[in-house]
């Protein structure tokens, strides 16, 4: 077979295989669509290399072959300050488990000097608060590369304490930087959006009050309505998808309760063979009083006879 020619432009020295499985390279969504070319002739002079690329809307969704290529893409596009949003490396990825035994007043940096002193050098410790009440919890969040490590820690602060598996949360994921779903302001790099107000600034500076205070000037960066842009009543907010009905368990034992009921259709049966037995016991009645009678019949007649005899 003649051998496959190569495409001109840009992407003729890009790889067309597809990432490897289990590399853990995520793709990067960079924002724009108008200048893919220079940005692509960009990549090739900086040697990155990737699978492919495709339109998503108003950008472009990059997958790049190996974890060095996808560090090289991001570094370009902060240099140049490309807006782009991507997710983490599986490589740094933190393993994250709740630290339970702890007095709720425990200082954060006491934690994180009690885990460095038995090892763990990379802890990230935070406190979790109350999803309503906001306040904070007896309950620590601490995220390290060194799970295994981890695991043979048995006190803190002279405490006995155990660490669990943070448990997946069933909302979808919402920027706080952009505002939008589908990935977490850590690898974020778009315009800043207001979650109270809808302009272009970060929501902490905003002088707008918190809802429900600053409900009535809220404004929806998603869909222009009046509610913050993390009310879960928005009409772009993602719909939970419907959970299917759980299936009755089918099986063929009988209740208790089933076997002492009498089944309606066994009652006229029943019904039939008590009438019937009625009628034959009426029946053998009958005979047995018309032999009596017979009998009695025969007995006036033979006194009868004997008397006109005298």
């Amino acid at each position: 077979m003649p051998a496959a020619t190569k495409k001109s432009g840009p992407r003729a020295t890009r790889t067309t295989e597809a990432p490897m499985a289990g590399t853990g390279v995520p793709p990067i969504n960079i924002e724009g669509t108008a200048d893919w070319s220079s940005l692509s002739r960009m990549m090739n002079s900086k040697g990155i290399q990737f699978s492919k690329a495709r339109t998503a809307g108003t950008s472009v969704k990059v997958f790049t072959n190996t974890p060095a290529d996808y560090r090289q893409l991001v570094a370009l596009l902060e240099s140049i300050k490309r807006p782009f949003f991507t997710y983490q490396l599986k490589e740094d990825r933190m393993d994250q488990r709740v630290i339970r035994g702890l007095p709720r007043e425990m200082s954060v940096n006491d934690i994180k000097e009690d885990l460095e002193s038995q090892g763990i050098a990379d802890a990230v410790v935070q406190q979790l608060t109350s999803r309503t009440t906001k306040k904070p919890l007896p309950l620590f969040l601490v995220k390290t590369k060194m799970p295994e490590k981890l695991a043979e820690i048995q006190r803190l602060a002279m405490l006995t304490v155990s660490f669990e598996r943070k448990k997946k949360s069933s909302e979808p994921s919402q920027c706080y930087r952009c505002q939008r779903y589908g990935h977490t302001q850590r690898n974020c790099r778009l315009a800043e959006r207001c979650v109270k107000c809808g302009e272009d600034h970060n929501s902490t500076s905003c002088s707008l009050p918190a809802p429900p205070t600053g409900q009535r000037n809220a404004k929806c960066c998603l869909c222009g309505e009046g509610h913050p842009a993390n009310y879960k009543g928005c009409s772009k907010a993602p719909k939970k998808a419907a959970s299917a009905p759980k299936a009755v368990p089918t099986t063929n034992r009988t209740s208790y309760a089933q076997k002492v009921k009498k089944p309606m259709s066994t009652s006229a049966p029943a019904a039939a063979t008590a009438t019937g037995t009625t009628a034959q016991k009426q029946h053998g009645d009958d005979r047995l009083l018309a032999m009596m009678q017979a009998i009695i019949t025969r007995l006036d007649a033979l006194e009868a006879k004997m008397q006109d005899k005298h």
